[in-house]
């Protein structure tokens, strides 16, 4: 099985300027199907979440103790429920430092996967619900919401023991609450932030000359080809090796792409997070305004849908067959 340890502790504070107080487990739960169900939709949920931010941990000792206690819990010089009664303890110190507001379950997973082993750490909450009760009255209840969490960390364990990646911690932050994700970052001691946009913009810029060496079909292949790629190593959660992409995406015949990519101005990192939108951006071109919206491929430029710069005009052919007959009624 792929979780091998799980538990939740709880960090309550119910306003700015009430004591923080926690509940800790004293022991892991039960590897079955519903505990492990649980874990597995959190991490569905997790793949879903954008504006992940990549990098690792923190080289200040003193304020970022969580390396020292990974070491001791890989030593077994202390339990998994130990590790996480630390860390439960660090939030919670933290915590009362600021002054927001929060009512979490915080729940530790270990995933030992074939292509390594992975901490997790989800902050969720109960959802207020309503249910029938034995008299057959309206009543109050919660659940747990296994398809969004608040917060959420991953560490890339085998990763962060190989010493040679800046990119094994990843973080999904409190959408809209800076004060409440700041509080996170230093509760999980990350640092170096990576600029994703612009490793995507540099691997994009040599995608695109590539391209342009290549014949018309083969280089929309190319393209998309890098875009299929790259969105599904997102979507998984990985990074993208140049060695890996070149190897999906070199058309036969052609001069191999990591060559090039390495000869090239760019220099493109050899292993990189892609950026979803840009790459989203650069495969189909869109816009909209209070009247209109358009989207097409960005293939359809210069054949299907020519823009002319001077008289900023548009002329589309083809137009796909719905389109032109809902023109043509509206017309009549």
């Amino acid at each position: 099985m792929a979780f091998t340890s799980i538990i939740t502790h709880r960090l309550l504070r119910t306003s700015p300027d009430a004591q923080v107080t926690k509940t800790l487990c004293e022991q892991l739960w039960p590897l079955n199907g519903k505990t492990e169900d649980c874990v597995r939709s959190l991490k569905h949920a997790w793949l879903k979440r954008g504006g992940k931010v990549y990098g690792r941990f923190s080289d200040d000792a003193g304020a970022n103790p969580l390396p020292a206690w990974l070491k001791g819990w890989q030593n077994k010089s202390q339990t998994f429920v130990a590790l996480s009664k630390q860390w439960i303890q660090q939030a919670e110190v933290l915590l009362a430092a600021t002054e927001n507001v929060l009512d979490v379950y915080c729940v530790f997973a270990l995933e030992q996967l074939e292509a390594g082993d992975r901490l997790w750490l989800f902050l969720t909450g109960h959802e207020p619900a309503f249910a029938i009760n034995g008299d057959l009255q309206l009543d109050e209840s919660h659940y747990l919401d296994v398809s969004r969490f608040l917060m959420a960390a991953n560490i890339n364990l085998t990763e962060w023991q190989a010493g040679d990646s800046a990119k094994y911690l990843t973080l999904v932050r409190a959408a809209g609450e800076k004060e409440l994700s700041e509080w996170f970052m230093s509760v999980v001691g990350f640092t170096d932030k990576l600029d994703t946009a612009k490793q995507t913009e540099q691997l994009l810029a040599v995608v695109e000359d590539y391209a342009q060496k290549l014949p018309a079909e083969q280089a929309e292949q190319t393209r998309e080809k890098v875009v299929e790629y790259c969105l599904e190593q997102s979507k998984a959660g990985e990074s993208v090796a140049l060695a890996a992409l070149s190897s999906s995406v070199t058309p036969e015949g052609a001069p191999e792409f990591k060559a090039f990519a390495d000869a090239h101005d760019a220099k493109p990192a050899a292993d990189l997070v892609p950026h979803a939108g840009q790459l989203r951006q650069y495969v189909r071109i869109s816009g909209r305004n209070e009247q209109m919206s358009m989207s097409f491929s960005s293939g359809c430029l210069g054949e299907a849908v020519i823009y002319d710069a001077q008289s900023d005009s548009l002329t589309i052919h083809n137009i796909p067959p719905a389109l032109k007959s809902r023109l043509l009624k509206h017309m009549k």
